[in-house]
């Protein structure tokens, strides 16, 4: 079982304007609401590429959309109640300009009591799991080791955790040495302070991370593929060219790829195929919805990958 942990959930409000203006008024041609939060939307690839897949994290008073979502989609859940709302998130898409603006809350403070019960939650979940995904902005009052500390636990029981997070978050989760991280090259830019423009630089920093006591650093780069990094080898993956629609969740849909390889002990390149096809399939699709296992299977014969050997 893949388990993924939310801690910072949101209702997702996808505007279609044409020709949207900063300053001005805006006509929304359609709009689109969505379950969304990092690992709700890891879940719900997981869910299409039929890996058995729960969702833990917080949900306030006004998520039970979301969980209404989840149960008519067939995932598990065992949310962490919260006295807070959680937030809202406004995506902006213009199908003229083909630009895709984000616009995201903070998300809700919790308590020390509901955190405490999140955390025994993940740790009871972490001896039916085989791979924990650990991914998105932690909420505001939260200590920014919070993923070091999780990784730190349910990495004795043998559980295989992957990291999508940015930030403090990032920087201090790496500490725990999870056996993946994902970050995008902005991410990673951000966590390394180093530009790192070239192929090479990022294969280099990824090495580094690896050194460090992490198995795999997957490095997306939107339009321009993603990079992989193991112990002795990289992998240089070229986009698939398709008519972008959405750009929302194809991160999560990256790491969903690499969870069920993860999990159904692929090898790494049929894990990558995984990871980029359901990827692709997203950016194919307007709103935060999850990819399309007839897409992934589609696509998984186009995905190109250059072997560098280390």
């Amino acid at each position: 079982m893949v388990t993924t942990v939310t801690v910072n959930p949101a209702i997702d409000r996808t505007l279609i304007v044409n020709e949207f203006k900063i300053g001005a008024v805006n006509r929304v041609s359609r709009t689109i609401i969505d379950a969304g939060g990092k690992g709700v939307n890891v879940a719900k690839n997981l869910k299409n590429l039929g890996c058995d897949v729960k969702c833990l994290g917080f949900m306030g008073p006004n998520g039970k959309y979301i969980e209404n979502v989840l149960s008519e989609l067939g995932i598990k859940f065992n949310f962490v109640q919260i006295k807070n709302d959680i937030r809202t998130n406004i995506k902006i898409v213009d199908e003229i300009r083909h630009t895709y603006t984000d616009i995201n809350e903070a998300g809700p403070d919790v308590s020390q009591d509901e955190i405490e019960k999140l955390i025994l939650s993940i740790n009871e979940h972490a001896d039916l799991s085989d791979v924990i995904v650990l991914s998105g902005s932690l909420l505001p009052n939260m200590d920014k080791d919070f993923y070091r500390q999780i990784i730190e636990k349910v990495s004795e029981k043998g559980v295989k955790v992957i990291l999508d997070a940015d930030g403090d978050a990032l920087k201090l989760g790496v500490e725990g040495k999870p056996y993946m991280i994902k970050p995008n090259i902005h991410e990673l830019r951000r966590m390394t302070g180093k530009n790192l423009e070239s192929v090479d630089e990022i294969i280099e920093e990824g090495m580094r991370i690896i050194e460090s006591g992490i198995s795999i650093v997957a490095v997306s780069m939107g339009g321009s593929g993603s990079i992989v990094v193991t112990e002795d080898k990289a992998y240089k993956v070229k986009p698939i060219k398709v008519q972008v629609k959405g750009t929302v969740g194809a991160g999560d849909a990256y790491v969903a790829g690499f969870a069920y390889g993860l999990s159904e002990n692929l090898s790494i390149e049929e894990a990558i195929k995984m990871a980029s096809s359901a990827s692709t399939s997203v950016i194919m699709r307007e709103g935060t919805k999850a990819c399309s296992l007839k897409d992934v299977e589609e696509l998984k014969e186009k995905v190109e990958i250059e072997v560098i050997e280390r």
